[in-house]
């Protein structure tokens, strides 16, 4: 983890600084003089070469210092802080939405191979890698909002219920500080505010689930210990899903953290089109500001994130395989 983060500040940062713009013009505003310029490039330390510039930043991300945002003048930890929330929020509602929709229909189609919902599931799994996201959420916009208008068009929730009904912040997440507190109303208006991206976000990775559960399963339901099992003549039923299911999902237990963080990603796009306050969508303000304190931050959350997802993902891979173990003993 520690080599991963450093090779990733080092290429992110020589890269977003590197890019054609100039940082002190954005800071000062239009129409800057030649001494402000000058006064603003040393207040940043862009008079200093790029090597010295990078150990001066880690240096202080280390203390917890990751500047401020070019682009709004604010201290980068806070608005962190600020937008990290909404973001976690939406990819873990999106995660489980791919968990509880994507294992049943792998395990389903792997149950009735070359039937109609078989063909039908593989279909689905292709098309997750195929549908473009922004496209898909563009399209859900139209269909569900312009169209059929039953779900809101972007947004984190209703700023009218913000007024009426205001959210008393515990965790930073309006589902579970909306539920915590009973406040019922604004729980609706968070949770069909999130319905259209956290479905737009796990598309691909419900597409993925189920493809993975339903090749698993179907190489666990031809191994010789099921093939035993039927012979004792146990139930189809409590072979299939207790012994079947418990080995055949030890792989989807494996790409969860790989499904997690390619929502983490995606999230970038999804929260532009959907107009959400999260990481994602100050990420994307970031770049095309060039703020790249911004891009810094919002790089390291990101990749702190994946490397922690993966790492629990991992350790529950030695908890449900009795065959992984965390030691080299025997």
């Amino acid at each position: 983890m520690v080599i991963v983060l450093t090779v990733l500040t080092m290429v992110t940062f020589f890269f977003s600084t590197i890019a054609p713009s100039d940082p002190a013009a954005l800071w000062v505003g239009p129409r800057p003089k030649p001494q402000q310029l000058e006064r603003v490039r040393e207040m940043l330390g862009l008079d200093k070469p790029i090597h010295v510039r990078y150990l001066h930043y880690v240096k202080n991300m280390v203390h917890g210092d990751f500047g401020k945002s070019i682009r709004t003048k604010q201290p980068i930890t806070e608005e962190l802080r600020r937008y990290f929330p909404a973001t976690i929020e939406l990819v873990t509602f999106a995660m489980i939405f791919s968990l509880i929709i994507g294992i049943p229909i792998g395990v389903y189609t792997a149950f009735n191979r070359e039937s109609f919902w078989d063909h039908t599931g593989r279909i689905f799994s292709l098309s997750g890698v195929a549908v473009p996201i922004f496209w898909l959420g563009m399209m859900f916009q139209l269909l569900f909002c312009s169209f059929w208008d039953v779900l809101p068009l972007q947004g984190r929730i209703s700023s009218y219920m913000l007024y009426t009904n205001p959210i008393d912040s515990i965790t930073g997440f309006h589902l579970v500080d909306t539920a915590i507190t009973g406040n019922w109303i604004a729980f609706k208006s968070a949770f069909i505010h999130m319905l259209l991206p956290a479905v737009t976000l796990s598309f691909a990775s419900l597409a993925f689930i189920v493809r993975l559960t339903r090749s698993s399963m179907i190489e666990v339901i031809n191994e010789n210990y099921i093939r035993t099992a039927r012979a004792f003549g146990i139930g189809e039923n409590l072979i299939k899903y207790k012994y079947a299911i418990k080995n055949g999902l030890i792989p989807t237990i494996t790409i969860l953290g790989l499904s997690y963080t390619y929502e983490i990603g995606g999230s970038i796009l999804v929260e532009s089109i959907f107009d959400w306050p999260g990481l994602g969508r100050y990420m994307w303000l970031s770049v095309i500001n060039n703020d790249y304190p911004g891009i810094m931050g919002v790089t390291i959350v990101f990749a702190v994130i994946c490397c922690l997802v993966n790492l629990i993902a991992d350790l529950l891979c030695a908890l449900v395989d009795p065959r992984v173990r965390l030691t080299g003993s025997r």
